[in-house]
């Protein structure tokens, strides 16, 4: 056997699904605990802020009738690194001129936020929040928690942007194994469209510079196998194009084998399912060792098996290791 064989059949004992990642909406406030108690922008203010989706959904004619009280007059910095703003406060009696710092409160009005190098500070006063501009007034209100969240939505797109860039291929050969290796083991691939060229235009980097890393997942193993052993293939003297089309009719034949196990298996457990008046603790007990064979057999289960055991590992461990004695 192969070790491109071999590392399939790895491949297919993976008991979670092959799916794309895709961007969700803002989560929760304690996934970004972490971030806000280390307060990248500053001490957070004395008075808590109310919760985000407090904010984005207060009344527009209250935040109009609070901000219109506050004029942001100036902006600075202190010499200990704090900032300092002021304010003519028409909302106090009687009205006059104040400085706030983060987290200071005078006559109700409290600044939970300042940012000098872009010119706005965020308040609260009455249970509503503000943000003015230096010198502009009202601006969408920004606080520390939205903050928080823009940079964790940040850095996860660029997370995604560099998982992206580490997974797009970096030869010809890379793209067209990735095309037949990609997808889960019992479904079929596309026709792969194989060129004539010569060996060197397949192996060609499109980009030289790229980082080579180690791969990270099972299907980028494979693939950077399937690359290792067109290369060797292609030292003894076989062409690409006859390796490729080898690889192609390998995959073809695991997918039918794989399918038609499947079958036998779903067709099986129906039969067993309908015997008798079986609990519903039998029935998931019928289910999870039909999907513990096919995974023996290095097949993909019907269902995705949770929460494995040792003993169910090593009794699949066991029986596709006899395989690959084989």
């Amino acid at each position: 056997m192969t070790a491109l064989k071999q590392k399939l059949l790895l491949l297919l004992t993976s008991i979670a699904a092959i799916a794309a990642a895709m961007p969700g909406s803002l989560r929760p406030r304690s996934y970004y605990e972490l971030i806000i108690s280390s307060e990248p922008f500053g001490p957070m203010a004395a008075e808590a802020a109310p919760e985000t989706d407090e904010i984005l959904n207060q009344d527009p004619e209250k935040v109009q009738e609070e901000s219109s009280k506050i004029q942001l007059c100036a902006m600075t910095y202190t010499p200990d690194g704090r900032t300092a703003v002021g304010l003519i406060d028409n909302g106090s009696n009687p009205p006059g001129y104040i400085t706030l710092f983060d987290g200071d409160e005078s006559n109700g009005l409290t600044m939970i936020l300042s940012n000098l190098d872009e010119e706005y500070a965020t308040f609260t006063r009455e249970g509503v929040t503000f943000t003015l501009k230096l010198g502009l007034g009202l601006m969408e209100t920004i606080t520390p928690e939205l903050l928080a969240q823009q940079e964790a939505q940040q850095e996860a797109e660029q997370i995604e942007a560099e998982t992206v860039e580490r997974k797009r291929p970096n030869s010809l050969a890379e793209q067209l194994i990735a095309m037949q290796m990609s997808l889960p083991p019992d479904v079929e691939a596309p026709p792969l469209p194989i060129p004539i060229l010569d060996a060197e235009d397949f192996t060609r980097e499109f980009n030289p510079n790229k980082k080579k890393d180690e791969p990270q997942t099972e299907t980028e193993a494979l693939i950077q196998a399937g690359v290792s052993e067109l290369n060797e293939a292609v030292a003894t003297g076989e062409s690409p194009q006859d390796y490729l089309k080898r690889l192609v009719e390998h995959r073809r034949n695991e997918v039918k084998r794989q399918q038609k196990e499947k079958a036998l298996a779903q067709e099986a457990l129906q039969q067993q399912l309908a015997e008798g008046n079986l609990s519903e603790e039998t029935k998931d007990y019928l289910r999870r060792r039909t999907n513990i064979e096919l995974m023996k057999k290095g097949v993909v289960p019907l269902t995705p098996v949770e929460d494995l055991t040792e003993e169910e590992q090593q009794e699949i461990d066991t029986a596709l290791e006899a395989e690959f004695a084989e």
